[in-house]
């Protein structure tokens, strides 16, 4: 490969190296408190499912945590499974740290010879700017699901089961 072939593709392959490292997937487990799902379960068909993402996507929350609830009931054996409870929450943080200052920052310098020494304040001035970013958001939807087997009931709360959602 010649020298001008190769370096248009080297910087090809850093910037898809670059975008593939800097995106991460939406759907995923979440890793302690960090965004992604869970579930904990309540009693023996009976699960909290959660999806946590940043940004304000509620919906996207929503049908994420869904998918979740199909996958576990799937996983378990389940045919179907009932949403019986449902919660969205959503968090802003508003970032109002813009501001701009100025003032004088005192300081005592001491000049030591040999007759003594001798105190003086030497007064400087003193600018400060910060800028805010905007904030942050993110949201959290919560399912609370019962899961059954057999005959699936007639409601608009009843899904099936499996990762066909």
């Amino acid at each position: 490969m010649t020298q001008q072939k190769f370096i248009p593709t080297l910087i090809l392959l850093g910037l898809v190296l670059l975008s593939s490292c800097s995106s991460q997937p939406d759907y995923r487990a979440a890793n302690g408190r960090g965004y992604g799902y869970s579930e904990q379960q309540i009693s023996n068909n009976y699960y909290r499912v959660t999806f946590k993402s940043a940004g304000a996507d509620s919906g996207k929350a929503k049908a994420y945590a869904l998918r979740r609830a199909a996958e576990l009931a799937e996983a378990q054996g389940y045919d179907w499974f009932a949403v019986v409870e449902k919660e969205t929450l959503v968090e802003r943080q508003q970032d109002n740290s813009n501001h701009v200052g100025a003032g004088y920052q005192h300081t005592t310098v001491q000049d030591c010879s040999l007759p003594g020494c001798r105190s003086r304040t030497v007064t400087r001035p003193q600018y400060e700017i910060g800028i805010s970013s905007g904030g942050r958001n993110q949201v959290e939807a919560v399912l609370e699901i019962r899961m059954g087997k057999g005959v699936m009931p007639d409601s608009s709360r009843v899904y099936p089961a499996g990762s066909g959602l």
